[in-house]
């Protein structure tokens, strides 16, 4: 467990922060596991156009960020001025122990050896390399290879990132980080009208709070207490990709992180609903407030049922009947796109219906 105790100046003792190198690296993640994270199917499509050769180096590197994500990727985290580049640069500039230590810990079982020191502890290191030998020698190698010099496998790991960011998520950047400095605004204004406590709440459900007691917890194999105060600040990173996790850093030498899911990408629509029977029709299925969220994420985008799923809070049998009734009544359509079936809406049917409603009114006479 691990537990953030506030003291009675909490709400000058936080921050709040976004970055490009830790959002790149959580895309990546999801990349790796993309049936873990159904929120994010749009992004794995995409990654799919992806240069072949660019998509076989992300999947030699993958375990760079498949489980654990090296806290070194949150050098200059909080720096809001740092550009993906600037931050890039940061990391290759870190000493080649601590490299090693984060590298380290991407290729063992954190849950079995956390808080282990395989730089400075030769005995740990190599009953831990001895046992991997026998279980899994191409990790091991790995393994005793980081431990020896880090910095090639760093350096192929940022060069393959580099590529990715060019490729892909410059771009994709451009259209994420204004929806999550909003995210920040919205958390500094519910700070400012109704206190900390309140705000720790909306952040994920994995994060418990207890404004009693001041505390902040999170259920993590890792025991570590600590008090905030404005010399040891939390800063809490908003990130799009990071979900469906929270991830901490709370060891030393690094600063104390808390990387949340922000809410989702999800733009506002207005509802635009022939006959009157298609009319009725239409105004029917949209006659309920989960079929209207519906119409509401697929208002700039396809996304798949198990997607809308995550979106709305509801199982994927009960999406999938609202799908039916708004399919329908013609106002979504599919398409099958490999393993995924996407929802769309149809914009000349909601062309159609909104002519419908407006012809129900007469015109003033001039």
């Amino acid at each position: 467990m691990i537990t953030l105790r506030f003291t009675e100046t909490a709400e000058e003792d936080i921050a709040f922060s976004v970055s490009p190198l830790l959002e790149a690296v959580h895309s990546w993640h999801v990349l790796t596991d993309p049936g873990h994270h159904a929120l994010h199917v749009p992004w794995v499509r995409r990654c799919r156009r992806l240069p072949a050769d660019l998509r076989r180096r992300m999947r030699e590197h993958s375990f760079v960020v498949a489980d654990y994500i090296p806290a070194f990727f949150e050098s200059r985290a909080g720096d809001h001025d740092a550009d993906f580049a600037g931050q890039l640069a940061a990391v290759r500039t870190l000493p080649p122990a601590l490299l090693a230590a984060e590298l380290a810990q991407t290729l063992i079982d954190t849950t079995r050896h956390a808080g282990y020191d395989l730089v400075h502890d030769p005995a740990t290191r190599d009953a831990i390399l001895t046992e991997l030998r026998q279980s899994d020698p191409g990790r091991a190698a790995r393994l005793d290879g980081i431990l020896t010099d880090p910095l090639p496998v760093l350096d192929d790991a940022l060069t393959v990132l580099e590529d990715y960011w060019g490729a892909a998520f410059a771009e994709e950047w451009e259209r994420v980080e204004p929806s999550l400095y909003e995210s920040i605004a919205r958390a500094g204004a519910r700070i400012a009208h109704q206190g900390l406590f309140p705000m720790l709440r909306t952040l994920a459900p994995q994060i418990r709070i207890d404004p009693g007691g001041r505390t902040l917890r999170l259920d993590r194999p890792h025991d570590h207490e600590i008090t905030v105060t404005r010399e040891h600040p939390v800063t809490f990173t908003a990130s799009h990709y990071v979900w469906p996790h929270v991830r901490v850093t709370c060891d030393a030498p690094w600063p104390l992180r808390i990387t949340y899911p922000a809410p989702p990408l999800a733009p506002a629509s207005a509802a635009r609903p022939t006959s009157q029977e298609e009319t009725l029709t239409a105004l029917r299925a949209l006659a309920a407030a989960p079929r209207l969220q519906i119409i509401t994420h697929l208002a700039t985008q396809s996304r798949t049922t198990q997607e809308l799923a995550t979106l709305l809070g509801l199982s994927p049998s009960v999406t999938s009947r609202h799908l039916h009734q708004l399919t329908q009544a013609g106002l979504t359509t599919t398409q099958r796109e490999g393993y995924y079936v996407l929802y769309a809406l149809d914009p000349a049917r909601l062309d159609q219906i909104a002519t419908a409603l407006t012809t129900l009114a007469p015109r003033p006479e001039v």
